[in-house]
C-alpha cells in the first residue's frame, strides 16, 4: 500500500510540474527567439507588491489550457517593472528610474507605452514590434480569449 501512495504521489507531482508555464528572463527570451524568429514574446510586467499580479501567478497562470496556449504560441517572460538591475535588450540599455513611488525600468516603461498599471502583459514580435498590450487581471476564459 506504501508503494501505490509513494508511486501516486509521485506520479501527481510529476503532473503538476507538466503545467507550468516555461517563464524565461528577458535576457534568455532574446537568445530564444534569435533560434525561433517567428514566436512573438509574451510579455507578464509585474510587480512585487501587485495583489492581482500575485493572484494570475496562483490561478490563471496555472490553468491548462493557459499554459498550453502560452507555452505553444509564445516565448513566455517575467518582468518585473521595478527591477533595479540593468537590462540589456534588442540593442538597448535599459535602466531604472527611481521615480513616483517605487521607481520603475525603463524597459517596462516603454513595452507599456508610459501607462503603468499591473497586472499588464505585451506581445512583442521578433522585430521588436509590439502587437498586442493586454492589461489587468484576466481569469483563465478571458485570458485564453485575448490570447
Amino acid at each position: 500500500m506504501k508503494k501505490i501512495t509513494l508511486i501516486f504521489l509521485l506520479l501527481l507531482s510529476v503532473g503538476t510540474f507538466a503545467q507550468q508555464i516555461n517563464w524565461k528572463t528577458i535576457e534568455e527570451a532574446e537568445a530564444l527567439q534569435k533560434a525561433n524568429p517567428k514566436k512573438p514574446l509574451f510579455i507578464d510586467v509585474y510587480t512585487d507588491w501587485c495583489g492581482w499580479c500575485k493572484k494570475m501567478d496562483k490561478t490563471t497562470f496555472l490553468d491548462k489550457s493557459v499554459v498550453k496556449a502560452i507555452n505553444d504560441k509564445y516565448i513566455p517572460v517575467k518582468l518585473d517593472a521595478e527591477q533595479k538591475k540593468d537590462i540589456n535588450f534588442k540593442g538597448h540599455k535599459f535602466t531604472y528610474l527611481n521615480t513616483g513611488r517605487s521607481g520603475v525600468n525603463t524597459l517596462a516603461y516603454h513595452l507599456l507605452q508610459g501607462e503603468m498599471s499591473y497586472p499588464s502583459y505585451v506581445v512583442l514580435t521578433n522585430d521588436g514590434k509590439i502587437t498586442n498590450i493586454i492589461r489587468g487581471y484576466f481569469n483563465a476564459k478571458e485570458l485564453t480569449e485575448q490570447l
